[in-house]
């Protein structure tokens, strides 16, 4: 696996670290990547977190650049668990806030109407084998059913008045 490309900053944007040199971590979410200041800090890594001046939603966050490089392959390991973490996050609420509805407008013989909500999946699926005028005609002859009951046979031939 490769190692991203390490991000190298000036020390005037991270004041209170004395460092000459930084390595830089971004974050994009609203936690403001304070899990990954946390297990810094407990391992006793000086971190500083600040807004990046020109996007004020996203989280720069420094540390030294002096870390042991088996120490710092650990916390880029943690900072793409993270970063992996918060997409998914990220994903699972615009899939929420992205719900898709689909339904079929009925005509009612009393000139109203009614919306049948159906699963989008299985509106998919119907129109992907019938077109929509089939489809108004299929729900056309059910509404007909429920308004007007018809509890003949199915074999009966309304031409031939029976079975057969």
């Amino acid at each position: 696996m490769s190692r991203p490309p390490r991000v190298r900053i000036a020390p005037d944007v991270f004041q209170s670290v004395k460092a000459t040199v930084m390595y830089e971590f971004t974050f994009l979410t609203s936690d403001r990547g304070n899990d990954f200041i946390g297990r810094l800090k407990a391992l006793g890594i000086p971190a500083v977190a600040k807004p990046d001046p020109i996007n004020e939603s996203v989280t720069n966050v420094g540390i030294p650049d002096d870390i042991d490089d088996a120490l710092l392959d650990q916390i880029e390991a943690w900072y793409e668990e993270e970063t992996q973490r918060n997409e998914a996050a990220e994903r699972a609420l615009e899939s929420a806030e992205d719900t898709v509805s689909a339904g079929i407008w009925v005509q009612l013989e009393d000139g109203g109407s009614s919306l049948a909500r159906v699963d989008p999946a299985l509106l998919g699926k119907v129109l992907s084998v019938i077109t929509p005028d089939e489809l108004g005609q299929l729900v056309a002859a059910i509404a007909d059913a429920v308004e007007h009951p018809d509890i003949t046979p199915i074999c009966h031939n309304p031409r031939k008045g029976a079975c057969g």
